[in-house]
């Protein structure tokens, strides 16, 4: 599994909206659906952003 499917499985288990998580993480609304679907490859900045959004750690899509 892809680290952006993983991202995706994780929002979706924790009943978060991707317009709110995009919006809390501040990635445009239209990339980050582009990131969660595999359209674009996840950068680490990207996953950073994600994370912390998140309150992940980083390592937790890594695995």
């Amino acid at each position: 599994m892809s680290i952006n499917e993983k991202i995706r499985n994780y929002i979706e288990k924790n009943g978060l909206k991707f317009n709110f998580v995009a919006d809390k993480v501040q990635i445009e609304e239209k990339r980050f659906y582009r990131l969660i679907n595999s359209e674009t490859k996840i950068s680490a900045e990207d996953l950073g952003k994600i994370c912390k959004g998140l309150d992940v750690d980083p390592s937790f899509f890594l695995n």
